[in-house]
């Protein structure tokens, strides 16, 4: 009997998943062609294939509908700069690439997330997940936090236009500007190496 409603369960998550993967595909399909907050929920709906009502089972609202892809997005970051990055001899280098490689991995994603009515917003999130979850970048002092802002805030911005560009930056020329940043303009303004 637990088996039968173990493979239900199964079934059920499944389709649930489904269900909600097919209204932020459609979202995202229409977010490439108009602006994110002007998508209705019938749209979504319709592209979706499923009604208004089911929507609502999923999403209060497109602002959660982009939460949720946000909060994919962010996951996925997370999880993979932990896997990438783990070993004590891995540095800022590093972790840059694996960002740019889970920007890449996302871009018809994160387009949409950061498009002009969403950028501020995600790369705060951004910003505020990899600073939660990276010891180097916690900071207490109000200059050092705005300082983290700053260069974290600009190399977000530069690695998401730069993967829109269509003269985009090779990603090793990129992560030569970011490192060349971090050595000469973030490590001495964060007091790292300091005594």
């Amino acid at each position: 009997m637990k088996k039968q409603t173990d493979i239900k369960e199964k079934k059920y998550i499944k389709a649930t998943n489904e269900t909600r993967e097919a209204f932020i595909n459609a979202f995202f399909m229409l977010a490439h062609k108009e602006k994110i907050y002007q998508i209705t929920i019938n749209e979504i709906a319709d592209i979706a294939g499923y009604n208004r009502a089911t929507f609502y089972r999923y999403f209060v609202d497109i602002y959660a509908l982009v939460e949720y892809a946000e909060d994919e997005f962010l996951q996925d970051m997370r999880a993979t700069i932990e896997e990438k990055c783990k070993g004590a001899e891995t540095g800022e280098r590093q972790f840059f690439e694996t960002l740019i490689q889970c920007f890449r991995k996302n871009k018809y994603r994160v387009s949409v997330l950061l498009s002009e009515e969403n950028r501020s917003h995600f790369l705060r999130r951004i910003n505020e997940n990899i600073s939660n979850n990276i010891s180097l970048l916690d900071v207490n002092a109000p200059k050092k936090r705005a300082v983290r802002d700053i260069y974290f805030f600009g190399v977000f911005y530069a690695i998401s236009i730069n993967l829109q560009s269509r003269d985009a930056l090779s990603d090793e020329d990129l992560l030569d500007i970011i490192q060349n940043l971090f050595d000469k303009w973030y490590r001495p303004e964060m007091g790292f190496g300091e005594q």
